[in-house]
């Protein structure tokens, strides 16, 4: 006979991350599914396996559900970025295109360009959303700027501009283009989106 272990009791603070992470994870399925102005608190909480109480005594509401699942999404793209520049056994050449291959995934990924042009829609309308937007686009244009100067130091690595302005270039071209493609579906094929976004990294920053 098997007799199972008791089940370890969880803490008050990891109990509040598992209940957050699920909210967050069943608050994005909702979102891309909705939209910001679609979706319903109560029915996130609810499909979570909470109360609506449960909701709010982590999230203010479902603006900051929202914010918290796009910040959700960009320590993991961050963390992604990292572990590349990490990587001090590879090549400047290697570094240079793992790096631009997570970038350009990233701007071709659906769900990722849904989520954000929701944001920059809202962050349009509601000046209390504008205000987490600017923030947010802020700290990405200085983390971005950071791994391109750490990326940049690497000998045979020829950056054509300031880093900041790599940075926004590429970031204001990606997700135009990333948008466009998602409305036009085949008249914007997503390896042409890939294509053109690779094409504009590599006229930037080159390694020899």
């Amino acid at each position: 006979m098997i007799v199972s272990e008791p089940r370890k009791r969880l803490t008050r603070e990891e109990s509040k991350a598992q209940t957050r992470a699920r909210l967050i994870s069943f608050g994005r399925a909702h979102f891309l599914r909705h939209g910001l102005g679609g979706a319903v608190a109560e029915k996130i909480a609810e499909d979570a396996g909470y109360s609506r109480g449960a909701l709010y005594s982590n999230f203010d509401g479902k603006e900051e559900l929202f914010l918290a699942v796009i910040h959700d999404q960009k320590m993991h793209h961050h963390e992604a970025f990292e572990s590349i520049l990490d990587n001090t056994t590879s090549t400047a050449r290697e570094r240079l295109k793992r790096f631009r291959d997570a970038f350009t995934e990233v701007m071709t990924d659906r769900d990722w360009i849904i989520l954000y042009s929701e944001f920059e829609a809202e962050a349009l309308r509601n000046r209390r959303v504008r205000a987490s937007f600017l923030k947010l686009h802020r700290q990405a244009i200085l983390d971005g700027t950071r791994l391109v100067k750490e990326l940049s130091k690497s000998p045979g690595i020829t950056l054509r501009m300031k880093p900041e302005e790599f940075i926004l270039a590429m970031l204001s071209f990606s997700l135009g283009m990333a948008i466009n493609q998602k409305i036009l579906g085949d008249g914007l094929s997503s390896r042409c989106a890939r294509r053109l976004i690779e094409s504009l990294f590599d006229k930037l920053i080159s390694a020899r």
